[in-house]
C-alpha cells in the first residue's frame, strides 16, 4: 500500500517552440527557478545547494549556483576533439541565461522537448527530478566498447541526463545512495520500456555518455537513509521512471514496449 504523499506531478516540454518556457514553479523545489529553450536548460538556486554528480562541468562534490543543461548539435565534439572545453561552452551558455557561473553542467544531442520534470512531496519534503532523454548510443552495462584506451574521446550523442532537487538537506552518503538509485530507476525504466543496446542486443541500462547529479541544501537536519527501504527512495525512482517513460514513449523515434 502506498504511504500517504502528494501525487507525483509530471510537465512536459514536448511543445516547445522558439519561445523560451518557465518551468512551473509549483514542481521545484522554492527555491529554484527554471527556464528551457531550443538550445539547453538553466536553473538558477536563490541559495547555494550542494551536488554531488557525474557532470562534465563542475561534476564531484561541489556548491553550485545552477545548474544547466546544455542542447549540442550530434556531430557537434568538444575537449579534445573541439575548439573550446565544455566547461567554457556551459559557463558561457549558462551566463547567457541568467545561471550562476559555478552552475553544475551537463551536455546533450537529446532535443530539449524531451525535458520532463516530475515532483512529489513526502511529509513537506519536496523531490523534483529532471529528466531530458536521447537514445542514439544507448549501452547496457558491460557492453565492448569501441575505444581501446582507458578514455575514450567525449562524444555528445543522445545521452540520458537526470537531476535531483531536494528540499531537505542531505548527508554525503546519502547523496551517493540516491545516485545510486536514480541510476537504478533509470535501468528500470529502459527495461520497462524494452530498449535494447545495438552492441549486444540485451536490454540497455543508460547511454554511454549519461551525467546525473543530486541537489540539496547545505544546512538543516540532513537525511541519512535515501534507498529502497525509504519513503525518499521509493518516490525519487518513481519520478525518475515516470519521467523517463514518458520522455521516451512521445518521442516516435523511439521503441516503446509502453503504450502511448
Amino acid at each position: 500500500m502506498d504511504l500517504p504523499g502528494r501525487e507525483p506531478s509530471l510537465w512536459s516540454a514536448q511543445a516547445l517552440s522558439d519561445t523560451a518556457l518557465a518551468l512551473p514553479q509549483a514542481l521545484l523545489p522554492a527555491d529554484w527557478q527554471a527556464w528551457v529553450d531550443r538550445d539547453g536548460l538553466a536553473v538558477s538556486f536563490d541559495r547555494p545547494q550542494q551536488c554531488l554528480s557525474s557532470a562534465v562541468a563542475r561534476g564531484g562534490w561541489v556548491q553550485a549556483g545552477g545548474f544547466v543543461n546544455m542542447h549540442l548539435p550530434g556531430d557537434c565534439p568538444f575537449g579534445p576533439l573541439g575548439e573550446t572545453p565544455p566547461e567554457r561552452m556551459l559557463a558561457d551558455h549558462g551566463a547567457a541565461r541568467g545561471a550562476a557561473v559555478d552552475s553544475v553542467g551537463m551536455m546533450t544531442a537529446a532535443t530539449m522537448r524531451s525535458l520532463r520534470l516530475t515532483s512529489t512531496s513526502i511529509d513537506g519534503v519536496m523531490l523534483s527530478v529532471l529528466v531530458t532523454a536521447g537514445l542514439a548510443n544507448a549501452r547496457r552495462a558491460g557492453d565492448t566498447v569501441e575505444h581501446t584506451g582507458l578514455s575514450a574521446p567525449p562524444i555528445s550523442a543522445g545521452t540520458i541526463n537526470l537531476a535531483l532537487g531536494t528540499s531537505s538537506a542531505l548527508t554525503p552518503a546519502a547523496m551517493a545512495e540516491t545516485l545510486t538509485t536514480l541510476t537504478e530507476a533509470k535501468a528500470a525504466a529502459l527495461q520497462d520500456a524494452g530498449i535494447t543496446s545495438p552492441v549486444s542486443g540485451a536490454l540497455a541500462t543508460g547511454t554511454g555518455t549519461d551525467a546525473t547529479a543530486v541537489f540539496c541544501p547545505p544546512h538543516g537536519a540532513a537525511l541519512r537513509y535515501t534507498g529502497k527501504h525509504t519513503r525518499f527512495g521509493e518516490q525519487a525512482a518513481r519520478l525518475v521512471i515516470a519521467a523517463l517513460i514518458d520522455a521516451i514513449c512521445h518521442d516516435a523515434r523511439m521503441p516503446c514496449a509502453h503504450a502511448r
